[in-house]
Formats: structure tokens, C-alpha cells, sequence
């Protein structure tokens, strides 16, 4: 993190097991110190409670190590140019149970949707709220919507499945 402050970056790709501290609490301390840096995590670490954890506190995107290099190049870019992207195998053993009713892309609006994008970046209700100029307690009524709307019990399984959907 410190020869981030001496130079500019326009992406970051970490392991999540990396020396000093774990790439969880590397991506948490970067969303505090830069909000808008795309992170992308690379590891061999195909875990549930991890790759959550990432999605949480604000990657952009995760692959497994043994991507291959053409896949790799396509994700820097996306990741740099503001998408996100996870590796269909990793969303596929991480996947919500498919018995869950299908929910509609169109019942999403453009602002839940740009809420969604926001949460997935892992802005605060607060943080969101002035990056849209809408009062926090406006951003709380979408979060609680999105979360009706796309029948998650919080806002980083609400994350996941719209990235499973290609909403985000």
C-alpha cells in the first residue's frame, strides 16, 4: 500500500494469501484509502467464505490462478475499464441453489441497479449515498428493495447473483 502513494495504478492484482496481512484485509484497507481502484484477486483459492469475503469488501473480480493467459489480459482490461468479472468456474462452485424462483433483470431500475454496482464496489448506504446525491436513509429503502426484488437476505448475496445474471 505505500508505493501507492507514490505512484498511479490502474489496477491491483493480489493474492489473498500474500506476507503482512491476508488480501482481505488488503482489499478493505485500499476501498478506505482508494475507493475506486479496480482490484482484481488471482489465487488458487477456490473457497466459498473467501471468495465472498473479496466480493464484500470490493473486488472487481477474481480468478483462479490457472486461467489461462488470454482469459487473464481480457480481465485486466475489463477490471481496469470499470467491470467486473469472476471466473465462470469460481461463480459456478460458489453458486446460490438454483431453486430459487427466477428473478427479472427488468425489475430492476437504473438506480437499484447503480446501487448494486456501488454495494459490489463495497460502498457504505452513507458512501453511496453521496457518490448518487440521495439522503442515506433513500440508499437503505434501495438496498431493501434490491434485496425483495432479487429474494437475497443481504446485500452480498444481492452482489453475487447480479453478477451471476451479468446485471452488474
Amino acid at each position: 500500500m505505500k508505493c501507492l502513494k507514490n505512484h498511479t495504478v490502474d489496477i491491483l492484482i493480489t493474492d489473498l494469501k500474500i506476507p503482512e496481512m491476508n488480501g482481505i484485509t488488503l482489499i478493505r484497507n485500499l476501498r478506505l484509502s482508494h475507493p475506486n481502484l479496480p482490484i482484481l484477486v488471482l489465487t488458487t483459492f477456490d473457497d466459498n467464505e473467501l471468495f465472498v469475503q473479496a466480493i464484500k469488501e470490493g473486488a472487481n473480480g477474481f480468478l483462479l490462478k490457472d486461467v489461462e493467459y488470454d482469459k487473464l489480459e481480457h480481465a485486466i482490461g475489463a477490471i481496469a475499464a470499470g467491470e467486473y468479472l469472476f471466473e465462470p468456474q469460481v461463480l459456478a462452485n460458489n453458486a446460490l441453489p438454483t431453486t430459487q424462483p427466477q428473478i427479472s433483470i427488468e425489475s430492476l431500475t437504473d438506480t437499484e441497479k447503480q446501487i448494486l454496482r456501488y454495494a459490489a464496489a463495497g460502498f457504505s448506504n452513507k458512501e453511496i449515498a453521496a457518490n448518487m446525491y440521495l439522503a442515506s436513509g433513500t440508499v437503505k429503502n434501495y438496498i431493501s428493495k434490491i434485496l425483495d426484488k432479487m429474494q437475497s437476505r443481504d446485500r452480498t448475496q444481492a452482489v453475487v447473483k447480479a453478477i451471476q445474471l451479468k446485471i452488474i
